[in-house]
């Protein structure tokens, strides 16, 4: 797999597509500025790729994101992703993968980022370390799946919530 010899410096695995249960692979380019992320599809054929700089709101720092995670955020099949400004304490977004598109934003100084299911609901909530402060940010929709089991009751789960470096959160 190879995209015009463009470096993944990060990525993230995930059900990316609305109604499909199809994994996708999303990379981050390693430019400095100006990133060009590009997606996979589970077949290794190139399925999405984008100019951050065209999707991201016009004040979104021009370095990008970094500390990608893939997140259950709506409640829906269709996973997106959950990233921090790159280079700086800064704002938090969820976005779609396969487009960039910003579903949400969260106004905030981030130095960390998490993300994990806390309130037990099946959808993870985000967390964010801004100096001496913990900030849980939760999608206050409707869950439209509310008897889905715990993520916690996959042990998996709990396993890949024990580390985290910025390479692979």
């Amino acid at each position: 797999m190879h995209y015009q010899r463009q470096e993944p410096q990060n990525a993230t695995l995930g059900r990316f597509k609305p109604g499909s249960e199809e994994l996708f692979i999303w990379c981050r380019s390693r430019y400095d500025q100006h990133q060009k992320p590009f997606v996979f599809d589970s077949r290794g054929h190139l399925a999405s790729h984008y100019e951050l700089d065209g999707v991201a709101p016009e004040d979104w720092t021009k370095s990008g994101v970094e500390v990608i995670h893939r997140i259950d955020w709506t409640g829906e099949r269709q996973q997106l992703a959950c990233a921090k400004e790159r280079h700086k304490r800064g704002d938090v977004c969820v976005f779609e993968p396969l487009t960039g598109r910003f579903v949400a934003r969260f106004k905030t100084q981030a130095d960390r980022l998490y993300v994990a299911d806390v309130f037990g609901d099946w959808r993870e909530e985000i967390l964010v370390v801004s100096a001496d402060e913990l900030h849980i940010y939760e999608n206050t929709a409707g869950n439209p799946r509310p008897d889905e089991p715990r993520l916690w009751n996959d042990r998996n789960y709990g396993r890949l919530k024990q580390y985290h470096n910025y390479y692979s959160p």
